[in-house]
């Protein structure tokens, strides 16, 4: 693809977007510390982590994955006003979905309330995404790295004010929702008009039908693959009671980072292996997608012998002296992220080689393999019971993503 004056090179895309990326999750993780420490027990944490695990699944349905498919089209088989009317119903259309599906599963009133505000804020970072995606397709990730920067410091200033004044966890999730939402229309709107003109919402129907056809293998596949680590949390929130689940992700939501860093370091590239790919070049794009692969194992592994090194006397200086007992939960949440990692990676890819059904079949193999393991799992491992189901999975996962990379013709 020739570079147009407006262009940033890959390195500095790279360095944008995951400095804004590791940064605004670094702030994400921020709130799992923030809420334990401006609350008097563990059950605010229990329903921020619960919340956070149905707003990941809404957030693959309201994306549909398609940022993706979006940055694919090097052909620009859609325009980005058909990109973002598309947006618009996956973004309305799951909330309404994730609503029924919260409401048969939160194990509290409260938790409910929770959830439905998160989900808010949620749709706000889902409608971005397609913002983001026209950035992308501009080589002008620096606007994705700046959006998320300032989005990250509104969230922590805008939740500790919320619990301070108000001691309300759905208060503080509803302002974080105000003040993103400001960031995207004051910011992402105006800069990514800029790079594409007109971001009025256009779609025929057969536009609408075709493209949500031809993704749905793809957006399927995505949303089990996050209903994986989701349904995991879920299910011991459930089993085993908020305060329980609150401690775990306290452990474990460190380990988000790493794997977040590891995605952000492969996203800029996958416009290039898609256009090796288009033109023909099957072998260049997939020993291409095979050092992107070691590449992101390599950066997890590395951050994850950090992280353990560091882990106990991080934690406690986080939590204080009674999240000590849990600390042997970290070594396999970092594991399992690596795991994460690898599998999302593999998702983007099968879909850059048009394996949008292969997506699918690799994510369900993953989750059937966790619908097996977790009950077992937490009954005889408890909280590290969900982390040795999570590896079976994504270990089932790996195996069958990398062979179909290879397949690719």
């Amino acid at each position: 693809m020739q570079q147009t004056k407006t262009e940033l090179g890959l390195k500095e895309n790279i360095f944008w977007n995951t400095v804004g990326s590791v940064f605004y999750q670094g702030c994400m993780w921020l709130l799992t510390v923030l809420v334990v420490r401006l609350s008097t027990d563990y059950q605010n944490s229990g329903m921020l982590a619960f919340a956070m695990s149905v707003g990941n699944i809404y957030f693959v349905m309201g994306t549909y994955n398609m940022r993706t498919f979006q940055v694919s089209d090097v052909n620009g088989s859609y325009s980005t006003r058909n990109y973002v009317a598309l947006r618009f119903i996956t973004v309305f259309g799951s909330y309404a979905l994730c609503l029924i599906y919260s409401a048969l599963i939160s194990p509290s009133l409260q938790t409910l309330l929770t959830v439905i505000v998160f989900l808010l804020f949620k749709a706000d970072e889902a409608f971005s995404n397609v913002l983001y995606g026209v950035d992308q397709v501009h080589m002008r990730l620096d606007y994705v790295g700046k959006s998320q920067l300032v989005r990250g410091i509104l969230c922590v200033t805008l939740f500790s004010l919320g619990m301070i004044l108000f001691d309300s966890l759905p208060a503080s999730l509803l302002l974080m929702f105000a003040g993103c939402l400001a960031i995207t229309i004051i910011y992402d709107v105006q800069k990514a008009r800029l790079l594409s003109g007109s971001l009025a919402p256009s779609i025929t129907r057969e536009q609408c039908t075709t493209l949500l056809r031809q993704c749905f293998p793809a957006a399927l596949g995505i949303l089990i693959g996050n209903f994986i680590m989701s349904s995991a949390r879920q299910y011991f929130g459930v089993a085993y009671g908020e305060s329980p689940l609150g401690i775990y992700a306290s452990v474990a939501t460190p380990c988000v980072i790493i794997q977040v860093l590891a995605q952000n370091l492969y996203t800029p590239m996958l416009g290039s292996i898609a256009n090796e790919y288009k033109t023909g070049e099957v072998h260049k794009a997939q020993r291409s997608a095979l050092k992107l692969l070691i590449l992101v194992l390599g950066v997890a592994l590395v951050l994850s012998a950090i992280l353990l090194f560091v882990g106990e006397p991080l934690l406690t200086a986080l939590y204080g002296e009674s999240i000590k007992p849990y600390v042997g939960v970290l070594p396999l949440a970092l594991v399992v992220t690596a795991g994460a990692a690898e599998t999302i990676l593999l998702s983007d890819l099968l879909i850059v080689f048009n394996g949008l059904k292969l997506t699918l079949a690799m994510n369900i193999i993953a989750f059937l393999a966790n619908l097996a393991l977790i009950v077992p799992c937490t009954a005889i491992w408890y909280m590290n019971g969900i982390n040795i189901s999570l590896i079976g999975a994504y270990s089932a996962a790996i195996v069958f993503g990398v062979a179909s990379v290879l397949r690719a013709k």
